[in-house]
Order: C-alpha cells, then structure tokens, then sequence
C-alpha cells in the first residue's frame, strides 16, 4: 500500500484535495459559529472613559429626538391614523420599551463597545454577528444622509428655498435617474464636514455640543406641548366631522405605530458608548431607561399638542409642527419651531456619525470589517480614520444622491434585530450558568453529562424560537392582507389566526420547560419567554405593516452583499482555527503512507 501511494501523485494530490477541502469547510463553520468571548470585569479600552449616566441619557435623547418627531408625526396623523395617531405613539413607545429591556440586560453585563453586534456576536455566532452589524452599518449610513437632506431642507426653508434655487442657478440639474437626486444639495455636503470635524475633535467636545442642542430639543417640544394647550382645541381630536377619532380604522393605527416606532430609535447609541463610560454596567441599564421615559413623555405631549392645533387634513407633512402653528395665524411660534428641528437634526447628526465610527471601530477589532477602522487617534482618542472615511462617504452620498427610499431598508432592520435580540435572551436562558457562579463540584457534574444530549437540548430551543418566529410571520400576514380586524371579519382566517396564536402559545410553554433560572446579580428581563415571545410577535407585526415588495428586495440584495463580504474577509483572515480542528500536512503524509491493514 505504501508503495502504490508514494508511486502515485494523482492519489496523493486528490487525497490533499479533499483534505484541504474539508479542512476550508471547517474553517468556515468555526468562524460562522465561534462566539466571543466577554468577561463582566473586563474594562480595558483605548477609547476615553468621560461619559457619567447624565452625559449618556443625553446623548440617547440627542439620537432620539429628530426626523422622526418632526416629519414623521405628520405623516402618522394625516395619512395613516389621524388623532388616532396618539395611540400609535403610545404603542410605540411601550414596544420601544419592551425591546429595550432586552438591550439593558445585555448591557448591564457586557461592558463593551458594539450594542446590539456585541450582545449577538457573544450569544449567537460570528455569522448573526455580522449580519447583524452590517444592517446596523447601512442603517447608520443611510440615515446620515437623509439627516444631512432634511436638516438642509429645513434650513433652506428658513430662506424660502433660496439656498436651493441659487445652487440649481449655478450647477443646473443632474438626470441620471435613481438612486442620484435631481440637483446637488451643497447645504448637506457642507453641513455633514461641520459635523465631521465636530467629532474628530473628541468625546469631550461631542459630548458637550449634543447637550446644549439636546437640551434646545427639549425645550422647543416642551415650547408646541405648551402652545398646544393654550390654544388648541379638543375639537380637532374628536374629528367629528371627519371620521372620528381612528378615521383609517384599527389597521391605520397599527400602520402608524410602524412609522411612530422609528421615532423612538436611538438608544442604541448608548450601547454604543460603553467603552467610554465611566461605570458601563450601571450607567448603560439606567441611561436607556431614563431616556425612554424622557422621549415618550415629550413625545405623547408633542403629538397631542399638535393634533389639538390643527385639524389633521391641514397639516403639512414635510413641516407638520409649523404648519400647526401657521393654521392659527401664530406666525412667530411658527418661526420658533422651525428652529427646533434644524438643531434636533444637527444633534441626531452628530450622534448618528459618532455611533457610526464606535460601531465599525467595533467591527474592525473583531476582524469582520477593515482593520483601519479600529485605530486610534493617540491625542483625541477616537477611531479618526473611521470618523473621517464615514464622515466623507456621507457627506458625498447627501451631496449627490436621494436615498429616501432606503428609509424602509432602517425600519426593516430595527424590526429584524429587535426580534433577533428578544430570541438571544430566551436562547441564553436555555444555556448552562456562567462558569463564574458554578462551583468546581458543580462544574464536574456538567462536564459528565452526555454531550450530545446537551447539543440536542441546545438546538431545540433554537428550533422552537426559529418556528415561533416563523408562525408569526404568517400569523401577521394573515392578519395584514384579510379583514381579521374589520367589524366583519372573515371567520376562516380569524380561525387561523387563533390555530396561530394558540401554537405560539404552546411552542412557549415548551420552551419555559427548557430555560434554566438565571444566575448573577445584574439585571434579568423578567417574565421569560413570555415577554420576549410578545416582543418577537409585536415587532413582527409592526414589520409586515411597515414592508413591501421593493422594500423587501432591497433589503434581501444589501443582505446578499453583506455575506459576500463575510466570506471574502474570512478568505483573506489569518486567524487560525484550534489545533484539534486542523488537519495538517503531516497528518495528510502519515494518512497516505498508512500501512496496510
């Protein structure tokens, strides 16, 4: 036998064929599956630890308080609900809450940079990892430019449009179809480099601007809360003569929950500054609690302010809270709120280029995006290639394109990594304790349990989430395109919907029965899996509202992208797998010198 192998180089060569092959193909199930490795205690950084729970609640505020509470509240009201739009935000902000519990118990416990990329990457495997942080990236980039275009566009309309119609004067327009826009908007190309250096300066300097202009946000929705009372008139919330209270029925309120929810986003940018907290584990869980609270109070006064000024078929939705003012002749309150949003913008702006830079700072220590990123500056301490490539790359995207139409590709995204955060927090439970509160006499008894039994025990609990997520997918559906919710439902869907729920129910109890008591002293979402199974339904429901067909490809194309550039980056990784899953070229000589049996 020996001497036929060493005779033939064919065999040998279609033996090391094999081999490598299989040995690519563990490769990339180690790096698809690996997960990273987190201590509590770990608090090493190169970044600058400034922010205190203050700085933090700011901050979130400062991501909060933008396009959404200024342009999307009109179209919420005048297209999609009407008054009833209140309960829209309501609604929204209680999901908004119920999600970010999930956020704060992974926060309470992992002190690092990264936010929802972090939590999947240490609970779920490098793969979700990825696609999770590559939603995130694109999210955060689209949203750059279309803050850059309407902070401009508000801006522009404190000149009457002057601004534009100069630029369109000079350079003419452009008619190279989508995704370019139809003149270049020099205002947002200027107006992102402001931001851009802004940033670059530091933590400090970031810090100190998103609080003065947090702080005018706030007090420019106090201001319409307050307007709304004194003038409006409770009239124009009953809309008697137009429909009533829910014009567009239950499904509009539903709809406007949708857009209303991504209003509230932006918390997660104080995930995104665990490295630079003081105290991470403290301040992050109270931080995301007290802005929430913060945003939907000014939220739910806001709104109602403003459904109380002006009936819902005379607001303007491109500048709804002006309009309000406008329609009762409140011509220096109108002027007034302008201004709020031009600074909330420029806020949202700031934060959004900041999380930006944190995330893929993030990402490139990881290995999963270009090691250049995740350099930082010695004196500013901050990721500067990072902050500077992104900070131009948006600013030239607002300068030429108009991706509005990417705006559906964020809100799909929030819903995807909502659902996929609630079901790591029922996966977790269903794991064994932290090696660190299991005692040595413990810690032997578990090593001495079957293996393969704790693997079929692992999987199925991730098997009964994937087919709770997917029943409610359908469940959605169903109630999305039939009259479940019309006075006159039709009885073979509602029926279906039950059988749905009722599945969904079952499914729960199954996996109650699997989940282990949570261990530690940081803190837990309570209720699990009953209310990360409300979560994983709520967001899915929300999504099939907020999605079509053009939105889906979209977001289905960029996904395609983002596992190309997976696979491409784990081709060029130098890591090495562990030697127990790396079969060598020695190994492959010994297998083919193999004596005869």
């Amino acid at each position: 036998m020996r001497r036929v192998l060493l005779g033939n180089p064919l065999m040998i060569s279609a033996t090391m064929t094999c081999l490598n092959m299989r040995e690519r193909c563990g490769y990339l199930w180690y790096r698809m599956t690996r997960r990273k490795t987190i201590e509590s205690s770990d608090t090493t950084t190169a970044l600058n630890r400034y922010l205190s729970t203050f700085h933090l609640t700011f901050m979130g505020v400062g991501a909060t308080v933008g396009v959404g509470i200024y342009v999307l509240v009109g179209v919420a009201a005048k297209e999609y609900a009407g008054p009833g739009m209140l309960i829209s935000f309501i609604l929204a902000g209680i999901v908004t809450l119920m999600n970010a519990l999930c956020f704060v118990e992974f926060g309470s416990r992992i002190p690092k940079t990264g936010g929802s990329y972090t939590y999947v990457y240490e609970s779920m495997g490098e793969i979700m990892a990825f696609l999770v942080g590559w939603i995130i990236l694109l999210g955060y980039l689209t949203s750059g430019a279309i803050g850059c275009r309407a902070w401009s566009g508000y801006f522009d309309s404190l000149f009457d449009g002057a601004i534009h119609n100069k630029t369109v004067d000079i350079f003419g327009t452009i008619n190279l179809g989508p995704p370019f826009s139809h003149s270049l908007d020099l205002v947002a190309f200027c107006f992102e480099l402001t931001v851009l250096f802004i940033v670059s300066l530091g933590i400090h300097a970031s810090a100190k601007v998103n609080f003065v202009l947090s702080m005018v946000s706030i007090s420019v929705l106090l201001f319409v809360t307050i307007m709304g009372f004194i003038f409006g008139n409770i009239e124009n919330v009953i809309n008697k003569d137009h429909g009533g209270f829910f014009p567009f029925g239950v499904k509009g309120v539903i709809v406007a929950t949708s857009a209303c929810f991504y209003a509230f986003q932006g918390f997660d940018v104080i995930c995104l500054s665990a490295e630079e907290s003081k105290t991470p584990l403290k301040s992050i869980p109270r931080a995301i609690l007290f802005e929430l609270i913060i945003v939907t109070l000014l939220y739910a006064g806001s709104s109602f302010s403003l459904i109380m000024l002006a009936p819902v078929y005379l607001i303007d939705t491109k500048a709804p809270i002006p309009s309000a003012f406008a329609v009762n002749n409140i011509q220096w309150a109108k002027y007034v709120v302008t201004i709020g949003p031009v600074l909330g913008i420029s806020n949202l702006s700031l934060l959004n280029l900041y999380s930006t830079s944190r995330h893929a700072y993030c990402m490139a220590n990881d290995g999963l995006f270009l090691k250049v990123f995740g350099v930082v500056h010695k004196k500013t301490q901050v990721p500067l290639v990072g902050v500077m490539s992104i900070g131009i790359f948006v600013a030239l995207s607002s300068l030429f394109l108009d991706i509005a139409d990417l705006v559906q590709f964020n809100v799909l995204g929030l819903f995807v990594i909502n659902i996929i955060i609630s079901s790591n927090i029922v996966i977790l439970r269903s794991r064994t304790s932290d090696s660190s509160a299991v005692g040595d006499s413990e810690r032997k008894t578990m090593a001495s349990k079957c293996q393969i039994s704790k693997i079929i025990d692992k999987f199925s609990v991730v098997f009964l989430i994937f087919v709770l997520v997917v029943i409610s997918l359908m469940a959605s559906l169903l109630i999305q395109r039939t009259p479940v919710l019309s006075s006159q439902p039709n009885i073979t869907a509602l029926c279906t919907v039950i059988l749905f729920w009722l599945l969904i129910v079952a499914i729960s109890f199954i996996i109650k029965l699997k989940l282990k008591p949570p261990t530690g002293n940081s803190f837990k979402v309570p209720f699990v899996p009953l209310l990360p199974v409300i979560i994983i339904t709520t967001n899915m429901m929300l999504l099939v509202y907020a999605i079509d067909l053009d939105g889906l490809i979209t977001f289905s194309v960029l996904i395609l992208i983002g596992l190309v550039i997976y696979l491409v980056l784990i081709i060029f990784s130098r890591d090495v797998m562990p030697r127990e899953t790396v079969i060598s070229e020695e190994e492959v000589g010994l297998m083919s010198l193999e004596q005869e049996s």
